[in-house]
């Protein structure tokens, strides 16, 4: 099939043409199958927030295949995303159970009224800011998170590290009554006192201490957990010092880590890179959840890196920014170095900060 707007036929040859064109332009990794499912993303939504959330492809990718499809009179840009020709790009599924959201799991099932006493403290959270490029996950992912960990016996006795916890993940585990001792790192004090005035009030095993992660690990931390919890900053140095933190921390061989990664700032070739990255240092994927956490809006959306880039200036009125939830297992002990990550920690796929 073949469609055409302004004499240029729109198929498979014709993407490979537009994603060449960006990633001559870009350096980036961009595919025809992004250019695809753009234009599937695009049959479905004219909301420029709701496209990248269905497109599945960088935010960094998608602004230059808008601007390319603009160029050869299939987009227009005004209010919204329109599109000018039927294309045959599949249009993507909408299939996700409306109980679950699509994650397979509830965390309203967790112990000790965890869900109940997790959502009341949730309120009265930090805000996210610009400062620590935060953005927190709705509570529901949060408590969903901590119930597949619960399904895999990598909460109950457990030592479990959450590396970075605006999302109060490490409040959550704590909550369930289950975990032996859980300690919370983040480079936000407020976020750190927080969790500690939560943890008096409730009599929780839990610690938490204001640590950058760029910074080694203190020698205690070392080899001393069987879980960790994580959202990375996604540059490659960001994953370094997030994930690479969180295996250099466990204990060794069965012992678990919890990543969130999304399709909004990671492109394939970089997903690719992760995955070798824990082929190196012992760990596997045994299971990948896409799409598992939905974040709140963030009030600092025109500030972010992405926004004078934006062909509509408008702010979402529903959440669009999402992440696969992976749960990987160490075969072997990790022995990454524990020296100071130096450098930038996000990369040109980086579209929030």
């Amino acid at each position: 099939m073949e469609t055409a707007g302004k004499g240029v036929s729109v198929n498979k040859e014709a993407l490979v043409q537009v994603a060449e064109e960006v990633r001559r332009a870009t350096g980036l990794p961009v595919g025809w199958r992004d250019v695809e499912r753009t234009l599937g993303a695009l049959r479905a939504t004219r909301d420029l927030w709701e496209a990248v959330r269905l497109s599945r492809v960088p935010l960094r990718f998608l602004v230059p295949i808008w601007e390319g499809l603009a160029r050869r009179g299939l987009l227009r840009v005004e209010e919204g995303l329109d599109l000018l020709a039927e294309v045959p790009a599949p249009r993507p599924g909408e299939a996700a159970c409306p109980a679950c959201e699509g994650r397979g799991l509830v965390g309203e099932r967790l112990p000790g009224r965890a869900a109940e006493r997790f959502l009341a403290w949730a309120k009265e959270r930090p805000e996210a800011i610009q400062d620590f490029d935060q953005g927190y996950v709705t509570p529901e992912s949060t408590l969903a998170r901590v119930a597949l960990a619960w399904n895999w016996g990598d909460l109950e006795g457990k030592e479990v590290l959450v590396l970075g916890d605006d999302d109060l993940t490490g409040l959550a585990a704590a909550l369930t009554g289950l975990p032996k001792r859980v300690v919370v790192l983040d480079a936000d004090p407020r976020i750190v006192r927080f969790l500690e005035r939560a943890a008096k009030a409730e009599g929780l095993p839990l610690e938490a201490h204001v640590h950058d992660l760029r910074e080694p690990l203190p020698e205690a931390w070392v080899h001393a957990f069987h879980t960790f919890f994580t959202d990375p900053v996604e540059g490659p140095l960001g994953l370094q010092a997030f994930v690479g933190r969180g295996l250099l921390a466990l204990e060794g061989e069965g012992c678990a880590g919890y990543v969130g990664l999304t399709h909004v700032e990671a492109s394939l070739a970089k997903w690719a890179d992760f995955q070798r990255f824990l082929l190196e240092n012992g760990a596997v994927i045994t299971e990948l959840r896409d799409g598992f956490h939905v974040y709140e809006n963030w009030g600092y959306i025109e500030q972010m890196r992405a926004w004078p880039w934006l062909p509509v200036k408008r702010r979402p009125e529903k959440p669009w920014y999402t992440s696969a939830l992976i749960r990987l297992e160490l075969l072997r002990r990790a022995d990454l170095e524990n020296a100071r990550v130096e450098g930038d920690l996000q990369d040109e796929e980086a579209t929030t900060y």
